[in-house]
Order: C-alpha cells, then sequence, then structure tokens
C-alpha cells in the first residue's frame, strides 16, 4: 500500500511538472467557433462597409437635423470704387466687417421630414451592419462545419485504406503460398487502388477547404470543436419577422420614402426666412452719407415652377416609397417561404441521421462479421471488399448528412435572426 501511495504521489508531480498547451491552442481547444468568429467577424470588409454606411448616415443625420437651427455667418470686405455723391465724383474705400444670423423659419415642413427621413435610415442602417455580420458569421461557420466535415471523411477514408492495404498483405503472402489465386490479388490491389483514390480527392478537397477557410478567417485554424444549433423555439420562428436584420432594415427605408413624401400643399407652400445683421467695423473712406449699423427682415418667398418640377419631385418620392413598400413585401415572402421550408428540411435530416446511425452500426458488425468469415473460408475476397465498400459509402452518407443538418439549422437561426445570439455575438453587435 504504501509503494502505492508512493507511485501514486510521484505520478502526480510528474503530470504537474508537464508544460502547459501553448495559450493559442487552449482558446481554440477550449472556444472553438464562437471565439474564431469574435475575432473574424469585425475584419470582414463587408461589415466594415457596413459600419461605413452607418457613419455616413449618422452625419446625414447631422446635417438634416443642423437645417433646423439657424446659420450665423461673418462677413468681411475690403475694396475700393468709384461713387457719385450728389456732384461729386469720389473714390470711396471700403473696409468692412459683419455679423449676420439667417434662420429659415417655415419651409412646408420640408426640413422636418427630411430628419425624419434621415433618422429612419440610420436605423435601417445600423440593421444593416447587424445583417452583415450575421452574414459574416454564417459564411465563415458554413467553411468551417465544411472543413470539419472533410476531417472527419478524411479520418474514414484513412481508416479504410489502411484496411484495404493489410487486406492486400494478407490476399499477397496468401497468394505465394498458394492459398489465394492471382485474381484475387489483382482484385485486393484494384480495392487499395480505388481507395487511394478516394483519399487523395478527399486530400485535395481538404487542402481548398483549408485555404477557403483561413482566407475567411484571416488566420490558420488549427482545431476544430464541435459546435451544435439548440431547436429553436416556436416563439422565435414565430417572431421571425421582427428580428431578421434584413426585414428591419427594408422596413426603416421604406418608413423614410414614406416620410418624404408630402402633401401638395405643403410642397406649393411659400418659405419664411428671418435675416438680422449687426455691423462690427466699418472704415469707408470718405464715410457714405448713411451706414446701416443692424437690422433685420422676414422675406417671404413663393415660387411657383411653370415647368411642374416641385410636384414631379412630389411624384417621385412617391415612387420611391411605392419601390421600398414592394421591397419589404418581397424580402418578407421569400423569408417567410426559406423559414417554412426549412422546418420539413431539417425534420428529414433527424430522421435520415438516426436512420444511418443505426445502419453504420448495423454494417460494422456486418465486417466485422465478414473478416471473421473469410479468414475461416466461409466468404470470398469480393464480398469482403463489397462489404467494406458499402460500410464505407454508409459513413460517407453520415458525415454528409450530419452537415446538411448543421448548415440547415445554421439557416434557420439566420433566417430567424437568431445567428449572432447563437454563436455569442449579439452583445458585440449592440
Amino acid at each position: 500500500m504504501r509503494a502505492f501511495l508512493l507511485f501514486m504521489a510521484f505520478a502526480c508531480a510528474n503530470a504537474a511538472a508537464q508544460p502547459a498547451p501553448p495559450a493559442a491552442f487552449q482558446a481554440q481547444s477550449v472556444r472553438g467557433l464562437p471565439a474564431l468568429l469574435a475575432r473574424a467577424v469585425p475584419r470582414d470588409p463587408q461589415v466594415i462597409a457596413a459600419q461605413a454606411a452607418l457613419a455616413t448616415a449618422e452625419a446625414r443625420y447631422k446635417q438634416a437635423r443642423s437645417r433646423l437651427f439657424p446659420t450665423a455667418a461673418l462677413q468681411a470686405t475690403r475694396g475700393r470704387s468709384n461713387d457719385l455723391d450728389g456732384t461729386l465724383d469720389v473714390e470711396r474705400r471700403t473696409h468692412q466687417v459683419e455679423a449676420s444670423v439667417r434662420w429659415n423659419v417655415y419651409n412646408g415642413g420640408a426640413d422636418r421630414a427630411e430628419l425624419d427621413a434621415a433618422e429612419r435610415e440610420m436605423a435601417g442602417a445600423a440593421f444593416d451592419v447587424e445583417r452583415a455580420r450575421a452574414d459574416s458569421a454564417e459564411k465563415l461557420a458554413e467553411a468551417y462545419f465544411d472543413m470539419q466535415r472533410l476531417d472527419r471523411s478524411l479520418q474514414q477514408s484513412q481508416e479504410r485504406l489502411r484496411d484495404v492495404t493489410q487486406l492486400v498483405l494478407q490476399v499477397t503472402r496468401q497468394a505465394e503460398l498458394g492459398k489465394a489465386s492471382e485474381v484475387d490479388r489483382e482484385l485486393a490491389q484494384s480495392s487499395q487502388l480505388d481507395a487511394e483514390l478516394v483519399h487523395d480527392g478527399l486530400l485535395t478537397d481538404q487542402q481548398a477547404a483549408r485555404i477557403k477557410l483561413e482566407a475567411l478567417a484571416f488566420e490558420p485554424v488549427a482545431q476544430f470543436a464541435d459546435f451544435a444549433f439548440a431547436p429553436l423555439p416556436a416563439q422565435a420562428l414565430e417572431n421571425a419577422d421582427t428580428q431578421h436584420a434584413q426585414l428591419r432594415a427594408a422596413r426603416e427605408r421604406a418608413a423614410a420614402a414614406q416620410l418624404r413624401v408630402r402633401s401638395v400643399a405643403a410642397t406649393l407652400a411659400p418659405k419664411v426666412d428671418l435675416n438680422v445683421s449687426h455691423l462690427l467695423n466699418n472704415k469707408t473712406t470718405p464715410p457714405p452719407s448713411t451706414i446701416q449699423q443692424r437690422g433685420w427682415s422676414v422675406g417671404v418667398s413663393w415660387e411657383f415652377p411653370l415647368g411642374g418640377g416641385s410636384l414631379a419631385q412630389r411624384d417621385e418620392s412617391i415612387s420611391r416609397a411605392q419601390a421600398a413598400e414592394a421591397d419589404v413585401a418581397r424580402a418578407e415572402q421569400g423569408t417567410r417561404a426559406d423559414l417554412a421550408s426549412m422546418l420539413p428540411r431539417i425534420a428529414n435530416a433527424q430522421r435520415t441521421l438516426a436512420l444511418l446511425d443505426e445502419q453504420e452500426r448495423k454494417m460494422a458488425f456486418v465486417v466485422r462479421g465478414g473478416t471473421i468469415q473469410y479468414e475461416a473460408g466461409r466468404r470470398n475476397l469480393q464480398q469482403v471488399i463489397q462489404t467494406r465498400d458499402s460500410y464505407f459509402t454508409i459513413q460517407q452518407r453520415r458525415s454528409d448528412q450530419l452537415h446538411r443538418l448543421t448548415v440547415a439549422q445554421m439557416r434557420q437561426y439566420a433566417l430567424a435572426g437568431r445567428l449572432l445570439d447563437a454563436f455569442g455575438l449579439a452583445q458585440e453587435a449592440k
């Protein structure tokens, strides 16, 4: 007992002395896909462009808001003129500084309408950023899941190639001993060539998938952790219209286009401007007979474009609003149709995956039994090879079906507007 305790203490001390894995490996192995997305999504050019568009919309909103406030100006004048003062021809030099304030008091509500529309445009641009983040995450995650699928397939192909190679060695030894025919050896070698061709094709696909994934992630990716989507609750599916970023952005832009449609009376209404000025400094020599020191004025202008320009602008805004409403209806229709079609697809993929799991277990038993029967002389080589090929085909079908199920569930989350929540990126988006 004492010796056992000493051995356990030595083993624990030796384990504690082992170096810890690198920090990068720990981060990827523990966090996996969400951590990779958290690093890669902000660097996506699509997301950067959407954020720049949001900054542009915010600047336009500030410009529209500034139209509600007066405009202050400071004007400095320096010049020389020849004036006729009574009967005298006077050469006059002017050095004058004047401050003024101009305020458009009323223009038919155009400034207020533009401000409200700019606010809706800004909200739509914010939803576009969320949509861009979700699209980037979905694109990168799909490449990540495809890489996982190819890794699984490659591992299964490696196992198949190893088993076939052992079978070829076994058949070759039997042929040398006269227990197997030359036809059996050629058949085994042909099966090995087929396994090598499939394996080489999977290696090429894996290399291409890795290049694509690392290009999207902006970094090398070596570790892969499984990620599973929980079933979406019914409430999330019912509220998909209010969560989908693309739909929300389209609705905001449709509202902005509708706000820019003004009535005919507002379009043809007069404009009222208030002007206030104050002379700060005047060194005009010789001085004129009168100099205005300060003053104010209210100007009313009522324009009627004879070519119908104002009414044509209103017609244009009406058409734009109608087009925006049609875009919203089209986006809603497409989203609802896609979301509804995902339910039977996911259900079918789950049923198929369960059946393939059962089929794979049964076929694995058949492969083991067939190998034993072949060694006992109760099965021929052709049957053994066909059984192993069928087993590998089932493994590949199961791997592909698992990938389709994962991608379908991810697409369902995206259509429901919950993909960023699933990846833990919603807080960053806000």
